[in-house]
């Protein structure tokens, strides 16, 4: 009995590790994130100061002490919205291109799964174990199809990207926090690409506070850099430092945003 109980553990084991969305699900949840810690709803200010001068040195507004986006977030349903705060009344079609260049980091504060991450391409277990191919569904994606690896603690540690020409190869860090209840807490994340002459380079390193008793996104470090393959060519190195303040973590304010019944929240 002993061995048939031994015999049906280790084909589960099999199983699990041939099933890719099992195999998944699995990473994630030892993934610390604000959604897995229970999180129902939070409201943040995310400020980017060289944005700021960006905005000063164009002058369009005027001279602009300091622009907020402040981010809602409800968990059932998923909802999100941002707000502009530190500008003048109108301008909003400004204000919509300014609320999209803020998306990109949304990913580090509310990060996706990984069956979200890949959506629209089939999963498939490579022969390698630990390795899994995304191929792309549709036949019209940029990249055909993703290489994800991962190491002996069914840790994700790369992700290479399949192009019809140029590389891509993402590297995420994971360690874990006395914050993060024994979960992996993303450190930072390399992105390597090339195509058509060119490189590009893109480190983002997270740092994190409390807020409320909680592990939060405080600081995201963007360290960018595209070059070009000719001799000589000069590279074009970008840094932005953005910051995640005030947070209101459960407290219906979110909730409320989206109901129509918005409170004024101090800075």
């Amino acid at each position: 009995m002993k061995a048939l109980f031994l015999i049906f553990i280790t084909i589960s084991f099999s199983a699990f590790a041939q099933d890719p969305l099992a195999y998944f699900n699995n990473f994630d949840a030892r993934v610390y994130s604000l959604k897995n810690k229970g999180v129902k709803d939070f409201v943040v200010d995310i400020e980017s100061s060289k944005l700021t001068d960006q905005l000063n040195d164009q002058m369009i507004f005027g001279k602009v002490e300091e622009v907020i986006f402040r981010t809602y977030w409800t968990a059932n349903p998923e909802r999100i919205a941002i707000e502009v705060i530190g500008l003048p009344d109108g301008f909003k079609e400004i204000k919509e291109e300014l609320k999209m260049s803020i998306f990109s980091v949304l990913d580090s504060l509310l990060p996706p799964s990984t069956i979200q991450r890949f959506a629209g391409y089939k999963f498939q277990a490579s022969k390698i174990p630990k390795e899994f191919t995304a191929q792309d569904g549709t036949g019209v994606a940029n990249v055909q199809s993703y290489l994800l690896r991962f190491d002996s603690q069914d840790k994700l540690i790369e992700i290479i990207g399949n192009k019809p020409i140029g590389t891509l190869t993402t590297t995420p860090v994971y360690e874990k926090e006395s914050f993060s209840d024994g979960k992996w807490v993303l450190k930072s994340m390399a992105t390597v690409s090339s195509e058509n002459g060119q490189s590009y380079s893109m480190k983002k390193e997270l740092s994190y506070g409390s807020s409320q008793g909680m592990g939060v996104l405080s600081k995201l470090k963007i360290t960018s850099e595209q070059k070009a393959a000719a001799a000589g060519a000069k590279s074009l190195k970008l840094d932005e430092v953005v910051e995640f303040k005030n947070y209101k973590i459960n407290s219906g304010i979110a909730l409320k945003y989206f109901l129509g019944e918005t409170e004024k929240i101090t800075p």
